[in-house]
């Protein structure tokens, strides 16, 4: 296939956009004969982070909840280490809604707590020694773009969105779990549901962002760590 697209992109689209990396990727890769067990792992990591949008019983949760389906994305892609899943965001049929939103980050955090738990159920079909230890995830919300390759019905999508939710998952590998508070969850939501906002300092290639955080993960982190990365919110 050839990389053209149409000359114009689409309109912009309102858009919630999640990326996940494995973590340190690279070296499960080079372990010999990897090339057998890549597709079963990532079939079982995937899996889990499909039950979290598709709905299914979600083993690596305390009393294994069964969790239902949220709108379906508009756009899905496996990135090599990772996968990126966009959603229309807003209050019309098939979008995302509010609520939708509080569920999905609420499951992302948590698989990634879990994600042991996963990773023991590739023991038998993937016997190496190395295998991703963590999963990360970033989530942000925004104007995305349609890119339509000429002559092919397949679809590209850019903006600055999926851009944030990229930068947001490699931020703070202590963290692993980081969501753009352009999500606009209410502030009464987010402490009950042990989250708190802060500021990045240095997020690459773009300013300042309040983002939302796990309050006991941030608690956690080394006090350099944590002066360096982040910023509490002034007003």
């Amino acid at each position: 296939m050839k990389l053209k697209f149409d000359p114009v992109a689409s309109p912009p689209i309102k858009a919630v956009v999640l990326i996940a990396d494995l973590e340190d990727f690279s070296r499960f890769f080079t372990q010999p004969d990897v090339h057998l067990y890549i597709p079963k792992l990532l079939n079982r990591i995937f899996g889990s982070l499909n039950i979290c949008v598709y709905g299914g019983e979600a083993y690596w949760i305390k009393d294994e909840p069964i969790l239902d389906s949220l709108i379906e994305p508009i756009y899905t892609k496996y990135l090599g280490d990772g996968a990126l899943f966009i959603w229309r965001y807003g209050s019309g049929p098939g979008c995302l809604k509010e609520l939708d939103v509080e569920r999905l980050i609420n499951r992302l955090s948590l698989l990634q707590k879990g994600f042991q738990k996963v990773l023991a159920t590739c023991v038998d079909e993937v016997p190496l020694s190395v295998l991703p230890p963590r999963i990360r995830f970033g989530v942000s919300a925004g104007s995305v773009y349609k890119l339509t390759y000429e002559k092919d019905d397949q679809e590209e999508y850019i903006g600055y969105a999926i851009n944030l939710a990229s930068r947001l998952q490699n931020y703070c590998r202590s963290i692993g779990f980081i969501a753009s508070a352009r999500l606009e969850i209410p502030e009464k939501t987010l402490q009950e549901a042990g989250y708190k906002k802060v500021v990045t300092k240095i997020l690459r290639g773009f300013p300042k962002e309040v983002v939302i955080v796990d309050a006991f993960d941030y608690g956690m982190l080394d006090s350099r760590e944590r002066d360096k990365l982040f910023e509490p919110i002034t007003g």
